[in-house]
């Protein structure tokens, strides 16, 4: 049984990127917004809206010659796939209201029933393992927390970095099992030069890393979504974006790592982004994945109230779609309250189905689009999450997962967690204590913090959290060493004031505002 979502519209050819072709089944233009097709009611350009509107300009932009985009340095597949794109985000198309629903849990898989449903063989593991390819994403830069390299440098502990993580965890894999897993890593134009120099120090460990580079899209004007870049001009790196995680398949085989993998008896690969600490190897899922014959699986996991960047699980026309929150208007997102699935963007396919969708031209992701500023005007990014592949495989699946498949570290606060007592790592694995009764805190710490300059110089030493259910920090706020926080803590400093908490002091439900600080004597 599925719950259908409240009437809103659409205006944008997607609903979290489904295409037009998956969504109405007629072709772009031969419909305007607001009729009826086969007696369904459909969404029309004056119901409420779910997106922001195209501007005029860029709703009758023209079309960019091919000729254009090669000028200005792109490659032959890269020009295809960013006039398809830019297409779809022009061309409008209607939308069933009515198709659109909450999954039901029985709709996927409980990864707490793999052991019933697929039984795994010990003696086959290192079979299976032996088939398997990892590749983690690493596009983009710790921006978001004051970092200016690759998001894979930041360091989890002193000398410890999410690289080096993968790279453990692999390397203890191929030792347990006596197989190559062999981690592949995309990056993108900002991370490329600075990863492929990072990896020359895991020439003795017992893992293959091999690396290749995804595209590279031009930045376009919003009002005119005419080109930033101009032909036969230098390269600005600020012109361009590396066009999202689903440009991993289309890449990989531009880079002929595809073939060469295919070629060396791989059969599956396991996709994560790299600081997500959870994103670990897990046998059980791999053998479901053989013994179902499964082509692409998305793991998804409850969604808890500090899940507000990424993408939720739908049911559209009784297939599973993803949408993701960033695309919605913040006065519409209530609308998706009660849709609890979190995409956790870790994706494991099979490289054969995934070769012949590609061969075929017919692995066509869906978008999302951002809006950037550069120097007071707004441009326009269109890019392809992977994970929205799941409605383009014929026996595709989405698996339930516990949290701990997915701890990723895109702020400060989840960075804290990472470093406290509540986690151990163990070959690249990420532990949870025994010590902690339940899941994870919710740590919000405020802009004050959001760096990770700032935050290594607000805290002397991380806090013991293991008993902690709740930590708020605004303001001017700084952390003493050996200190101890438990059940529910808010800090609060006012404008112009400052909180210093001491050494040692132990805060147990407490809520802490004003002044306070411990000057030496």
């Amino acid at each position: 049984m599925t719950t259908t979502v409240p009437n809103f519209n659409l205006n944008n050819p997607t609903v979290g990127g489904i295409p037009h072709s998956g969504i109405s089944g007629h072709q772009s233009g031969t419909s305007s917004p607001g009729v009826i097709h086969s007696g369904k009611d459909v969404f029309a350009e004056n119901d409420e809206e779910l997106y922001p509107p195209l501007g005029h300009g860029a709703r009758f932009a023209t079309a960019i010659e091919d000729s254009t985009l090669q000028a200005i340095g792109m490659k032959p597949d890269e020009i295809q796939a960013f006039q398809k794109q830019r297409h779809r985000y022009i061309n409008k198309d209607t939308i069933y209201k009515e198709e659109i629903n909450i999954p039901n849990k029985s709709e996927m898989v409980d990864y707490q029933q793999l052991s019933i449903l697929s039984p795994i063989d010990s003696s086959n593991a290192a079979r299976l393992l032996s088939k398997l390819v990892v590749i983690k994403l690493n596009g983009g830069l710790g921006t978001r927390m004051g970092c200016k390299g690759a998001k894979s440098s930041i360091e989890l502990a002193p000398g410890i970095s999410f690289l080096d993580m993968t790279v453990a965890h692999i390397e203890q894999m191929n030792q347990d099992y006596d197989v190559d897993i062999p981690l592949v890593i995309m990056n993108s134009f900002k991370t490329d030069s600075e990863t492929t120099k990072t990896i020359e120090k895991y020439k003795t460990h017992r893992v293959t890393i091999k690396t290749f580079c995804q595209s590279k899209f031009p930045k376009m004007y919003k009002d005119t979504l005419n080109l930033v870049p101009k032909p036969n001009t230098p390269l600005n790196a600020k012109e361009w974006y590396p066009p999202g995680s689903g440009d991993v398949f289309r890449s990989l085989q531009r880079s002929g790592l595809f073939d060469e993998l295919l070629a060396a008896g791989k059969e599956y690969i396991f996709i994560s982004n790299i600081e997500n600490l959870g994103a670990i190897v897990d046998v059980q899922l791999l053998n479901h994945i053989h013994l179902q014959k499964i082509e692409f699986g998305i793991e998804v996991t409850n969604r808890i109230s500090t899940d507000s960047t990424g993408g939720i699980l739908m049911s559209y026309r009784d297939k599973l779609h993803l949408l993701e929150l960033s695309q919605v208007k913040a006065d519409k997102l209530k609308i998706f309250k009660d849709f609890k699935y979190w995409n956790t963007n870790n994706i494991w396919v099979n490289m054969k189905s995934t070769q012949a969708l590609l061969k075929a031209d017919k692995l066509s992701l869906d978008w999302i689009v951002a809006y950037p500023t550069e120097n007071h005007t707004q441009l326009v990014q269109l890019e392809t999450p992977a994970g929205m592949g799941i409605q383009c495989f014929e026996n595709s699946c989405a698996i339930f997962v516990p949290r701990d498949r997915y701890r990723p570290i895109k702020s400060t606060s989840q960075l804290l967690l990472a470093q406290s007592n509540l986690f151990q790592f163990d070959h690249g694995q990420v532990k949870l204590s025994s010590k902690r009764d339940g899941d994870v805190p919710l740590v919000k710490l405020g802009e004050e913090f959001q760096s990770i300059s700032d935050y290594e110089k607000r805290f002397k030493s991380i806090p013991d959290i293991i008993e902690l259910d709740h930590l708020t920090v605004s303001g001017d706020v700084y952390f003493g060493s050996k200190v101890t926080l438990k059940g529910t803590v808010i800090i609060v400093a006012n404008h112009g004031e400052r909180i210093d908490i001491p050494d040692g002091v132990t805060l147990e439900n407490k809520v802490l505002s004003g002044t306070l600080r411990i000057l030496e004597h």
